[in-house]
Formats: structure tokens, sequence, C-alpha cells
């Protein structure tokens, strides 16, 4: 009998909840200009041409 018919295996594989990625939120911030969405490492946004100031991590 394989261990699929049973359903232990896939209990088993359920011991930890899955959490969502969130790189994608991590990697996008707000223009402080036109409130666009940019990435973390842009200089300048895209939409208006403002000036962005890299964040630093501390």
């Amino acid at each position: 009998m394989s261990h699929s018919s049973n359903g232990k295996a896939s209990r088993r594989l359920r011991l930890f909840k899955r959490r969502e990625d969130d790189l994608l939120e991590r990697s996008i911030r707000s223009c402080p200009g036109c409130d666009a969405d940019v990435h973390v490492f842009a200089d300048v946004c895209r939409h208006c041409g403002g000036a962005l100031e890299i964040a630093l991590a501390g």
C-alpha cells in the first residue's frame, strides 16, 4: 500500500505554516513627490522625475 493513499504523508508535510514571501513588499516604496510605487534602490522616480534618497538599513 502506498503512503499517499492513507493521507499520512500529506499530514507530515503540513507541520509548518507557509508564509507569503514579502520580498516584493520590501522592494517597493512610495515616492514622496507623487506617491507612485518605486524600487527601493531607485534614485529618480520614473513617474515624476523627483530625486529619491536611498535609505540605508541601520
